[in-house]
């Protein structure tokens, strides 16, 4: 008698969100759509580029890392603002582990800070890395 085997894989979760562009796909002319790591790159850039209470009726999603831009900011003082990024994605993005944050302070000159989040989706083993250029706005 021959036994039977069965492998069990497991499917990763899709995740899709709409771009925030509104253009219209060139396929089926409707609104483009992104998924997975596309959509949650596109969602940590939102989280860090939203000041709380910009958004309606949900006045504790965004992060205020612009408030940390005015500031002159150095090796010591760039913890706060680690810890800012760290708090808003934990708090706005449930999708994500976050592995790492880098803060890139070279390009204070032009007044801008890089931030780059190295992540895992849930659910996942790959790492992604999603880079955002932070400016003070106003």
């Amino acid at each position: 008698m021959s036994s039977i085997s069965y492998e069990l894989t497991k499917k990763d979760k899709t995740y899709i969100d709409l771009s925030l562009a509104f253009e219209p796909s060139a396929l089926n002319h409707d609104i483009t759509t992104l998924q997975n790591e596309r959509a949650i790159n596109n969602s940590i850039r939102n989280i860090l580029q939203t000041v709380p209470l910009e958004q309606p009726f949900n006045r504790n999603f965004g992060s205020r890392v612009t408030d940390y831009l005015f500031d002159i900011i150095d090796e010591a003082s760039s913890g706060t603002l680690y810890l800012e990024i760290e708090r808003s994605i934990n708090f706005c993005e449930p999708r994500v582990v976050i592995e790492d944050i880098q803060i890139d302070l070279t390009k204070q000159e032009q007044n801008a800070i890089e931030a780059t989040v190295v992540y895992k989706i849930v659910g996942s083993e790959k790492i992604f890395k999603v880079s955002a250029i932070l400016t003070p706005t106003r």
